[in-house]
């Protein structure tokens, strides 16, 4: 039977964008919480920090690094993927997909219109050799 290929942007173009703005809105949150991360303070009794909140403020700090470095691959990802990917796909859908369609429709219109002259022809031309044979 006929099955149709599923591909990002296809059928409803807004579904490949609300993806996009969702893996955006993600990353977003993912880097302003490294930035809280980034900022982290503890607040401290006496003159200065423990051995061990030094570490843990130090850990915060490369966490916060790491997550910011996953999102910006993250942020480039989704803007290849846009460039390379789902606006070429959507153009050929556009373009060629779009193209075939129309001349799948054509040759359909064209065949019907030969298939009727053909159905007519040989009917007429029976009909003559019938008023052939009566004579």
């Amino acid at each position: 039977g006929h099955r149709s290929l599923d591909l990002p942007g296809s059928g409803n173009p807004s579904t490949s964008a609300s993806r996009v703005a969702g893996t955006t809105d993600y990353s977003s949150a993912v880097q302003k919480f490294s930035q809280t991360l980034q900022s982290f303070q503890f607040d401290f009794i006496g003159d200065t920090l423990t051995d061990d909140e030094i570490n843990i403020a130090e850990s915060f700090k490369e966490f916060a690094e790491l997550l910011n470095e996953v999102e910006n691959e993250r942020m480039m990802m989704v803007q290849n993927a846009g460039d390379l990917l789902i606006k070429p796909l959507e153009n050929f859908r556009k373009e060629q997909i779009g193209f075939t369609k129309e001349r799948k429709k054509k040759f359909e219109k064209d065949g019907e219109r030969f298939y009727s002259l053909l159905d007519r022809h040989l009917h007429l031309s029976s009909k003559k050799k019938e008023s052939q044979l009566q004579e």
